[in-house]
């Protein structure tokens, strides 16, 4: 199945417009930057002296800048120039993180945080509209499931390197500190670089006609657009309490370094990539609905093993396995919803999921940090279980027989 993934998108990479692959390229760079972020970050807090309450503030902080941005994004990507948005969120994302390495005071890394965040999102509120403007139908899906794992390639990268990088650099200053702050500077400078091959990007506005801000915040397609919210809003709440803290749970729990969990993290996203090239080849062959909800249901019973496990093995494998599966439906996720809205509704579709998510992950994610520190992991993950579970029942409730075009049945795959 991966290698029929595999052929499919490399199909649609050679059906790809000029415009499609600089951005590939260009986030491939930027993922380098996020996927450091994601793995070492917190860890360069915790040698600041912070805690599980205060670094889920600080990610709490990136979340608002999220929910802040999420529909004023879409205005700028039907007003605006692909290439100069992507210039823009490249060169913005990759500036203020140096600015939370240098300057580590407590309203400057809030700060920091969400103007991160509002960077981020801005790119990838972009993104999915970008897709459905520059490529065909056929190859829609497979180049959602490219991109995403074209950005998991990176963070494999940056995850390994940077804690490689890290652990040499505290060798030589004699400072943990120090060693994260030099590598986590190197992978945001290259994130940097991604300006380059975003400035090379030929594209026009969407629409002549300007809408207005109520047609963001409302459209006719509402009811369906919070059908495909909801879920997600609630997969954040669940998503919000425990992944932001799995790189300090391997810290505190079975006292990992940087570098062991940056190797264990670049594990988990090179099955996240396998799962990334088969999402599409399941949508295909099962519905799009019926993957996205299997690898939902899936991922739970690993959840209770991360909660459980008293033997570093056995986290490692539930937590590799729970990556594979919740983060194969993404592209599949992505596709589906812009598929199935009409297509001057597919930027605000975007902005309400993204929107929805983040919101939900801002809430939960500073609860998440209080709740560690008080009761430790496993209550989290419970929660977590429990959220995924209703989120997977009522996309199923919601969605289930929905098909979308270029739906095959199993026979043709």
């Amino acid at each position: 199945m991966i290698l029929n993934g595999l052929r499919h998108m490399a199909g649609a990479l050679r059906a790809a417009s000029p415009n499609t692959r600089r951005f590939l390229f260009g986030s491939f760079l930027m993922g380098i930057g996020h996927g450091a972020i994601w793995v070492h970050l917190n860890l360069y807090f915790r040698t600041l002296g912070f805690g599980e309450a205060t670094i889920g503030q600080i990610i709490s902080a990136s979340s608002l800048g999220v929910v802040l941005v999420s529909l004023p994004a879409a205005v700028s990507i039907d007003r605006f120039r692909s290439e100069h948005i992507f210039m823009m969120t490249a060169a913005g994302f990759s500036v203020t993180q140096i600015v939370i390495l240098f300057f580590p005071w407590p309203l400057v890394l809030m700060a920091g945080s969400l103007l991160s965040g509002m960077f981020f999102t801005v790119h990838l509120v972009a993104a999915a509209p970008f897709f459905m403007r520059n490529a065909v139908e056929a190859h829609r899906t497979e180049l959602f499931g490219l991109s995403s794992a074209l950005e998991t390639l990176a963070t494999v990268l940056s995850a390994f390197g940077v804690g490689v990088l890290a652990q040499a650099l505290t060798s030589y200053f004699g400072s943990e500190m120090l060693g994260l702050r030099g590598a986590l500077t190197v992978a945001a400078l290259l994130s940097l670089t991604a300006v380059v091959p975003f400035s090379r990007i030929r594209s026009r506005p969407f629409g002549k006609q300007r809408r207005r801000w109520r047609d963001y915040v409302y459209s006719r397609s509402m009811g369906l657009i919070l059908k495909l919210s909801f879920p997600a809003f609630l997969v954040g709440c669940g998503a919000g309490l425990t992944i932001p803290f799995l790189n300090l749970y391997f810290r505190d729990r079975f006292q990992q370094g940087p570098a062991e969990i940056g190797l264990y993290f670049s594990i988990a996203q090179v099955i996240t990539m396998a799962g990334f090239l088969a999402g599409p080849i399941l949508a295909r062959r099962f519905t799009h609905v019926r993957a996205i909800v299997a690898t939902e249901l899936l991922s739970i019973p690993f959840f209770l093993l991360l909660a459980l496990a008293g033997h570093l093995w056995i986290a490692l494998l539930a937590f590799w396995m729970r990556g594979a599966l919740m983060n194969m439906n993404q592209p599949v996720s992505n596709a589906f919803a812009m598929e199935i809205v009409p297509e001057d509704q597919q930027t605000v579709t975007n902005s309400f999921r993204t929107f929805s998510w983040n919101l939900a992950w801002m809430i939960t994610t500073s609860l998440g940090g209080w709740l560690i520190e008080r009761r430790g992991y496993a209550m989290n993950m419970f929660l977590t279980m429990g959220l995924y579970l209703l989120a997977a029942s009522l996309f199923w409730t919601f969605f289930s027989g929905r098909r979308v075009a270029g739906q095959v049945s199993s026979s043709e795959t």
